[in-house]
């Protein structure tokens, strides 16, 4: 179709371009959710054993803390459900990079992986807290602390989901030479302390991070060179 000599955008190709930048924009809203809810749990959560038990029973009874806690579980639920809505782009970027290889079949559930491991250690943490909200509960830092371990152990081993999110995603990236020489090997870094997540000492979260904001650039990049892609001549 032509407009005054000029082709115009065919519905679809545009339609493709806005589903990608929604997807992109998801992602990094998925980090900063996530981040936050991460925090208002760790609030009340027991991650260190070595805690005094007036300390853990001073986090417990703390009615701030307590709120923060509540607030935090539907903040980290939304941040996974954006996290699933990036994936769903991000298999469309692949599936258009490898021709349909079937290893862009994994992404989703790489991400689902990650994310209700994720939600299920935060629950475990903040468990404690939040059955102390109620008079019925009387919190014990036993208690406390196997729960808080538990769901650090829980949330640590997520990390593996991420891992393969990203070890496929900067394969299929790489296959197409879609990526420089660094940033294949910075992301192939990234999975390894992904993959190794309960031995890393914490660093794994945040690179983890820092590549799912790198990937949400990349898809907003590929959404705008499917806007040329687009236009069709009469």
């Amino acid at each position: 179709m032509v407009e005054n000599g000029s082709p115009v955008l065919d519905a679809s190709g545009m339609d493709e371009s806005r589903a990608l930048q929604r997807a992109a924009w998801a992602g990094a809203a998925s980090v900063v959710l996530l981040a936050v809810g991460v925090a208002l749990g760790y609030m009340v959560g027991v991650d260190d054993p070595s805690m005094s038990d007036s300390a853990i029973l001073e986090r417990l009874d703390d009615d701030a803390r307590q709120v923060a806690a509540g607030v935090g579980m539907p903040v980290v639920a939304a941040g996974i459900a954006l996290l699933l809505w990036f994936a769903t782009g991000l298999r469309r970027v692949l599936d258009r990079l490898s021709g349909g290889d079937p290893l862009a079949h994994a992404i989703v559930p790489a991400a689902a992986l990650f994310g209700g491991l994720m939600i299920t250690g935060v629950s475990l943490d903040v468990a404690t807290a939040y059955a102390a909200w109620s008079a019925e509960f009387t919190p014990d830092p036993d208690t406390a602390r196997a729960l808080g371990m538990a769901g650090n152990v829980v949330a640590l081993t997520g990390l593996v989901g991420g891992g393969v999110l990203v070890a496929l995603t900067t394969r299929i990236a790489h296959r197409a030479r879609a990526m420089p020489t660094w940033a294949v090997w910075a992301s192939y870094a990234v999975a390894v302390l992904t993959l190794t997540g309960f031995w890393s000492g914490g660093i794994a979260s945040p690179a983890f991070a820092l590549w799912l904001l790198g990937a949400a650039i990349g898809i907003l990049r590929a959404a705008r060179r499917t806007l040329p892609a687009s236009a069709v001549p009469a």
